[in-house]
């Protein structure tokens, strides 16, 4: 256990790191400009994860953390909830007053465009791959789910708010590894599941951010400047019984 924990330490602490120059100092420029290093954590981690389907030293590492982690102990569900905390924090702080990089509406439509990315690629994934849970329950566990929907919402805080202040980085990303964590903690998700679905979710709202520029001006090129106080932004967390699934309405 006292591994693992220094493991996830160190883990968040290369993420937050390798993170906080990403974000452009104050003011923000609205474009995220793409980067090749920018890709070098995520793929990093969904390369991992994807050593751990058929790889032998990857899957004995994914049972002895397992095992180091009490299957039979007494479970949470807090994962189920904090996972959504950076994005509720990222609209928080609009609300109150505190401008980050984008306004409501840029920030919606973005977010958006991750969630229908994350979600395609995660359900191809889980549909082609058919991994067994720990626990035994499915074979849908690679990737987290839950783990990428974390990460996504920490790179979004990030992205909107990290060089406001670096704590709502640390925050935000605090939340994700939490996530991570319980998942394992809970027997949802082997460690290898863990860090894919992480990977997959810095990349899908990095992906949003570069592509945001070109949907902007195909979606909105002749809309009026008064739209933002028009848009309706609705995110939705609806949980089947096995699966937590987010929805999101876009409405203007």
């Amino acid at each position: 256990m006292k591994q693992l924990l220094l493991l996830f330490f160190i883990f968040f602490s290369i993420t937050c790191h390798s993170q906080q120059k990403v974000a452009d100092s104050l003011p923000f420029q609205k474009e995220v400009s793409f980067k090749y290093s920018s890709l070098l954590l995520p793929t990093g981690l969904v390369s991992y994860g994807i050593l751990g389907i058929k790889n032998d030293p990857v899957r004995k590492w994914d049972r002895d953390i397992r095992k180091s982690l009490d299957p039979n102990g007494t479970k949470t569900s807090v994962d189920d909830y904090i996972l959504f905390t950076p994005i509720a924090a990222a609209y928080g702080l609009d609300l109150a007053g505190i401008k980050g990089r984008n306004n409501m509406l840029d920030k919606s439509t973005i977010l958006g465009t991750s969630t229908l990315l994350l979600y395609s690629s995660v359900n191809i994934i889980k549909n082609n791959t058919n991994i067994r849970r720990p626990s035994g329950k499915s074979q849908s566990s690679f990737p987290s789910g839950h783990t990428a929907i974390s990460f996504m919402a920490a790179e979004f805080l990030h992205q909107e708010y990290g060089q406001v202040s670096l704590w709502y980085s640390i925050a935000g990303y605090s939340m994700a590894t939490a996530t991570g964590f319980l998942r394992m903690y809970n027997d949802k998700h082997w460690f290898s599941d863990v860090m894919a679905g992480a990977g997959i979710g810095i990349l899908s709202i990095k992906i949003a951010y570069w592509l945001y520029p070109l949907l902007k001006n195909v979606i909105f090129k002749n809309r009026n400047k008064t739209l933002e106080s028009q848009v309706q932004f609705q995110l939705t967390p609806l949980y089947t019984g096995n699966e937590l699934l987010l929805a999101t309405s876009l409405r203007f």
